[in-house]
């Protein structure tokens, strides 16, 4: 169909219904733009004038109550401004926060309550709103209330699971509290609310700990775990250390190959495996005159040994020791492959076995010097009747001459001799 423009009346009309909509638009647009540029605007007035132009923008009544906010005369006008702004968007965490302050100024603490509440359920994922949240109930004394928001916190900032976990635990005290209320369940979380007990050498609580993160069954490297069964090895609760060495193959495959069999109770006896230093397998310290390594050319059986080079100073043993687990008042029988190169010293390096708690010594094989080729040392020894824990080290004795040369080591064993036992 066409349109007859050839009359002026009806190019006039066409005009007006083209632009006319255009018209609006723009007026729309120019009014839009210029209440934004005066909410920028420092004044009140200016603010107020913003409202005016745009009354359905919750986001102008907010920047209106922040400034009446300020003043304890007009903080009712903003918890008025403040209220209407929620009203047109409920879904803004951020106003609630500004009404729950203003409420607060005014001492109007339920009310305060409330529009926190509101504000985490606008925001429930966010952790400073769940933190804001959590913090009003703590100082309101309703632990149980603040608890669950701090999960959110240490569910979704990472950066701040230490300092909330700090925090929680001062307000709770509880551990099964902590676990119920407080803590997501993810192995991260779990594994750094341990980390805080075994640093408060609490190892009642630690072992409640150790018991949900098994619970878990989220793997998790064993490392992280190693500080526990230090606390746990120091406190002499070898029954629960043992237990958790084993848990701790179900979530870790790589502990899988770090344990104890009767056929040989030292765990990672060949070397075989990288040493974790902790735990039930060797533990190792930095010293600067006997230097360990792990040496791939020089092995008795399988593909590994430790060496140990001494640099003719002072060392009073390797730095190096295991803790095996044993039955108390059985026999047992210690054996090691050693290879030495140009040992020089009056007192060369032994191995030792002895009670982990007394002190007590039940084997020391004879020093290893000058240079021989792979030979086992042995001893049988006899654990007393409440040793449950012992130690396999290397060490000298006497300790105080100077010492050099080489000496590797590999095929470290120690096995129950069947049949033995208290005498009847």
């Amino acid at each position: 169909m066409q349109i007859d423009l050839q009359s002026p009346l009806r190019r006039l009309a066409f005009g007006v219904v083209v632009l006319a909509p255009l018209g609006v638009y723009l007026l729309f647009t120019a009014r839009a733009f210029w209440a934004a540029y005066l909410a920028r605007q420092p004044g009140v007035r200016e603010i107020e004038t913003a409202i005016r132009l745009e009354p359905s923008n919750s986001e102008y009544r907010a920047v209106l109550a922040r400034n009446q906010a300020l003043s304890v005369a007009t903080v009712d006008d903003a918890i008025a401004n403040l209220r209407s702004a929620v009203q047109l968007n409920p879904y803004r965490s951020s106003y609630w926060l500004d009404l729950a302050g203003s409420y607060q100024i005014s001492g109007r603490i339920e009310e305060q309550a409330e529009a926190v509440q509101r504000a985490a359920a606008a925001d429930p994922m966010t952790p400073h709103v769940a933190s804001e949240a959590a913090n009003f109930f703590l100082i309101e004394g309703d632990v149980a209330k603040a608890l669950p928001y701090f999960r959110t916190v240490l569910a979704n900032d990472p950066d701040s699971v230490d300092s909330t976990l700090q925090l929680c635990w001062r307000a709770s005290g509880d551990t099964n509290q902590m676990f119920e209320q407080a803590l997501p369940q993810k192995s991260n979380v779990y594994l750094a609310f341990l980390r805080f007990l075994v640093s408060k050498q609490d190892i009642g609580a630690a072992k409640i700990a150790w018991e949900r993160l098994m619970k878990l069954q989220q793997s998790f490297p064993a490392k992280l775990a190693l500080p526990y069964f230090r606390l746990l090895i120091a406190g002499k609760e070898v029954g629960a250390a043992s237990t958790g060495w084993q848990q701790l193959a179900q979530v870790d495959e790589e502990i899988r190959r770090y344990q104890a069999s009767p056929a040989n109770l030292v765990v990672n006896g060949g070397f075989e495996e990288t040493l974790l230093n902790g735990g039930f397998d060797w533990w190792y310290e930095p010293n600067p005159h006997a230097k360990l390594a792990i040496d791939t050319d020089q092995f008795y059986t399988g593909s590994r040994s430790l060496s140990v080079l001494f640099d003719g100073r002072n060392a009073p043993d390797a730095g190096i020791a295991q803790f095996v687990p044993v039955k108390p008042d059985m026999d047992y029988e210690f054996s090691a492959e050693s290879k030495t190169q140009d040992m020089d010293s009056a007192s060369g390096p032994r191995f030792a076995v002895g009670d982990a708690y007394t002190f007590t010594s039940y084997a020391l094989t004879d020093d290893l010097l000058g240079s021989n080729f792979w030979h086992r040392q042995q001893a049988r020894f006899h654990t007393g009747s409440k040793t449950n824990l012992i130690f396999v080290k290397i060490t000298r004795d006497p300790p105080g001459p100077l010492i050099r040369g080489k000496l590797w080591v590999d095929d470290v064993k120690i096995v129950e001799v069947s049949g033995s036992g208290s005498p009847h």
